[in-house]
């Protein structure tokens, strides 16, 4: 953490003059420059979406989730004797908008409950490292691991593209020789999880062949194509859902019988009741670090129940219902180990305190202590089912596969 002399000193000085005064814990923390965003009665938390982009219903399904979480908390009496209250912006998956309202709603917020997308992030990293501030992401690029001031929750996109080949390979779906089509966005999202199927080809005795696309492409004939010529024996898909839909209709359509594996972004549920639905269904599975949200366990029922009491339809979003509902309840956890320090530095310090999060049913064990590892290397394949809620259920338990405990994280920390 970077500190300028000035601020340590300026700390220092108020810390000990509310000290003498005598002044509470709650005293202490609201309405002063070391604490935006924390009163006698409220934490504030801000939240940095896509509401209007290219990831607008993921976005307005965390938005909602988040809410979910929220009123349970609150319910249940808050944190450090506060309710939760959530600030929320909407970026449009554009970082000069993202950084735009992140200057316009920083002042107002102890921290960053949530913020979508791995360009936003790398725009906003500099302000949230400057000014000690704890973010949850919206996000599984492990490039973005190392940094204290950052939560990646669960396993990183390459590690899910790990045990997703490796998975594959165990059912007998691969062997060593063939070749796998990766067809992945532009940009962080892609390019972390095709560093991990090369990883994994690299093991397995597996050939990559990939494809870049866009994320404004809408027609993935041309890759398809390409990946049938190559005669790949599965493919693997980075990319929005209807990316995804596109890849599965167009594999289908050419006759391709190979399995498509979705990394964790890939699905929506609105696609259930397109063209491409018979296609998902066959063909395709997803990669989670999170369960599914129609998953037949206590805990994904009663998230179920709670959001259909909130909302009434299934989300467009399963995996982001669970990650926003247990992002939520980890930042709580992190704010009630330093309601003795309920400051911007205070909640950074109490992050590396959490070293067993867990949501049974929800997601895997946690770990935050090390900044530069991974929370967890579990995932969880999911496959296409519309008869359960939201679309997807789960195809088995969580795992970490030997190649993925094996493999060494990018770190940028």
């Amino acid at each position: 953490m970077h500190k300028s002399r000035t601020v340590g000193l300026a700390a220092t000085a108020l810390a000990f003059t509310l000290a003498v005064a005598g002044c509470s814990t709650k005293a202490e923390t609201a309405g002063t420059a070391a604490a935006p965003g924390v009163s006698d009665s409220t934490i504030k938390l801000g939240v940095l979406m896509d509401l209007s982009g290219p990831f607008a219903g993921t976005g307005k399904t965390i938005l909602d989730a988040s809410n979910v979480a929220v009123k349970e908390i609150n319910a249940a009496g808050g944190v450090c004797d506060r309710k939760l209250a959530l600030v929320t912006r909407d970026h449009g998956y554009d970082p000069q908008k993202a950084v735009a309202a992140y200057d316009e709603m920083d002042p107002q917020v102890l921290g960053y409950l949530n913020i979508l997308g791995s360009p936003v992030v790398t725009a906003l990293r500099d302000k949230i490292e400057a000014k000690d501030e704890l973010a949850g992401l919206t996000t599984f690029a492990s490039t973005l691991l190392g940094d204290e001031h950052l939560i990646v929750l669960g396993a990183t996109y390459d590690i899910q593209t790990i045990n997703g080949l490796d998975w594959l390979a165990k059912k007998g779906a691969l062997r060593s020789g063939d070749s796998v089509g990766h067809i992945y966005l532009q940009g962080e999202i892609g390019e972390n999880s095709l560093r991990g199927s090369k990883f994994a080809a690299g093991k397995l005795g597996l050939k990559i062949v990939g494809q870049q696309i866009e994320p404004a492409a809408t027609d993935l004939t041309s890759q398809v194509n390409a990946l049938k010529s190559a005669k790949v024996k599965a493919i693997v898909v980075d990319s929005t859902p209807k990316q995804a839909a596109s890849v599965a209709a167009v594999a289908q359509a050419a006759g391709m019988e190979v399995p498509i594996m979705g990394g964790v972004s890939t699905f929506a549920t609105s696609l259930l009741k397109t063209s491409a639905a018979p296609a998902l269904t066959e063909h395709y599975t997803r990669l989670s670090g999170l369960g599914a949200l129609g998953a037949d366990n206590a805990a994904a029922r009663k998230l179920a129940a709670a959001w259909r009491d909130q909302n009434g339809k299934a989300p467009e979003a399963s995996s982001g219902v669970v990650h926003a509902y247990a992002m939520t309840k980890l930042y709580a956890e992190i704010l009630g180990k330093s309601c003795e320090d309920l400051t911007r530095p205070g909640v950074l310090k109490a992050r590396g305190a959490v070293t067993d999060f867990t949501l049974p049913g929800l997601l895997p064990p946690q770990d935050f202590s090390d900044p530069a590892e991974p929370s967890s290397r579990e995932a969880q394949v999911l496959g296409v089912d519309k008869d359960v809620f939201a679309g997807v259920k789960a195809l088995g338990d969580f795992f970490a596969s030997d190649l993925a405990k094996e493999y060494k994280v990018p770190s940028a920390g």
